[in-house]
C-alpha cells in the first residue's frame, strides 16, 4: 500500500504535466529554460521522498513513532533533492511536492490506523484522508520549516525565500505566508481548493469527458477561474494574476473543453499566455490541480 502511494503520486505528477494547461509546459510545448521531458523526470524523481513520508505516516498511524516526528521538511527536500538531480531544468516540482508530501504522510497515516482510502469523493470533504492531512500538518515542526527553507533554496526559487521565518513551525510558518501564496493558505488551511474544489471538479468532469486528461484541462481552467494564480501575482502583480483569471472565467462559461467554442477559446487563451511579453503561466493552478489529481487517484484508482 505505501508503495502504491508513492507510484500514484509519480503518476498524478505525469498526467497533470501530459494534459494540456494553457500556459504551462506540455508535451508540445516547452520553456526556454524547462521542457517537458525536465518534468517527466522530476515527477519520476518525486517517488522515494513521498514514500518515505507515507511510510512515517504508517509507523506514526500504527503508533511506532509521534506524529510531529514524521518529518514533512525532510520529505520535502528529499523530493526536491532528488527532482534536481534528474535534470537540468531549475524548479518544477517544489510547490507540487509541498502539497504532495503531507498528502502521502495523511494517506499513511489513514492506512496505519485501518481506515480506508476507497471512498466516494463528496465524503473526502468531511473525514477520512483529509483530517489525517491537518492532523499531519498541525503537528509540523520548526525543523520541518529549516527543511523547506532548505529545499527553497535549493530549487531557487526567486522572490519565495524572503517570505518565510524558519524559526516557528511549519503550520504557523504557512499561515504567515498564506496572504501572499495560495499553496501556503492550502497548507495552513486544510487544502479546501483541493478537496473541496479540485477533487470534485475532476471526477465530474472526468466523468462528463470520459478522459482523465480532458477532465485536467478543465478543472484547471475552473480552478483558474475562481483562485487568481499567486505565481503570476508573485512574479508580476496581482492585477495581472486577475486578468488571466478573468479570461480563464470566459472559457469556463464558454464551456470549455466541452463545446467547440469554448476548444477555440481555450486555444487562443493558451496562445495569449505565450506570446504576451510577461510571459504568464499559471504555475500554482497547476500544483493545485496535481494535487487534486493526486488526491482523486487515491480515493478512486
Amino acid at each position: 500500500m505505501i508503495k502504491r502511494i508513492a507510484n500514484l503520486a509519480r503518476l498524478a505528477a505525469v498526467l497533470e504535466v501530459s494534459s494540456r494547461k494553457p500556459g504551462n509546459v506540455g508535451p508540445e510545448h516547452d520553456f526556454p529554460d524547462t521542457t517537458y521531458e525536465d518534468f517527466i523526470a522530476g515527477s519520476i524523481a518525486i517517488g522515494e521522498g513521498i514514500g518515505i513520508s507515507a511510510e512515517n505516516g504508517f509507523r506514526a498511524g500504527k503508533g511506532e513513532i509521534d506524529i510531529d516526528e514524521i518529518g514533512i521538511g525532510d520529505s520535502i527536500l528529499k523530493c526536491i533533492s532528488d527532482v534536481k538531480e534528474s535534470h537540468g531544468g531549475g524548479n518544477t516540482h517544489l510547490g507540487m511536492v509541498m502539497l504532495f508530501v503531507p498528502i502521502a504522510a495523511g494517506a499513511g497515516l489513514c492506512i496505519g490506523r485501518g481506515k480506508d482510502l476507497k471512498m466516494e469523493v463528496g465524503d473526502s470533504v468531511r473525514d477520512g484522508l483529509r483530517d489525517s492531512v491537518i492532523e499531519v500538518l498541525g503537528n509540523s515542526t520548526r525543523e520541518d520549516s529549516e527543511r523547506l527553507y532548505d529545499a527553497i533554496e535549493l530549487s531557487d526559487v526567486s522572490g519565495l525565500g524572503k517570505l518565510l521565518r524558519k524559526e516557528m513551525p511549519f503550520h504557523e510558518l504557512m499561515k504567515n505566508s498564506l496572504k501572499k501564496d495560495t499553496i501556503a493558505e492550502e497548507l495552513s488551511e486544510g487544502m479546501p481548493i483541493v478537496f473541496e474544489r479540485g477533487v470534485p471538479a475532476l471526477d465530474r468532469n472526468r466523468e462528463r469527458a470520459g478522459d482523465l486528461r480532458k477532465a485536467v484541462t478543465q478543472t484547471y481552467l475552473e480552478l483558474l477561474a475562481e483562485f487568481p494564480d499567486t505565481f503570476i501575482a508573485r512574479k508580476l502583480s496581482m492585477e495581472d494574476a486577475e486578468g488571466v483569471s478573468k479570461k480563464a472565467k470566459e472559457m469556463v462559461e464558454k464551456g470549455g473543453i466541452f463545446t467547440e467554442d469554448g476548444i477555440r477559446a481555450v486555444e487562443d487563451f493558451d496562445n495569449f499566455l505565450r506570446n504576451s511579453e510577461k510571459k504568464l503561466n499559471p504555475g500554482t493552478t497547476a500544483d493545485l490541480v496535481a494535487a487534486s489529481l493526486f488526491v482523486w487517484l487515491l480515493f478512486c484508482s
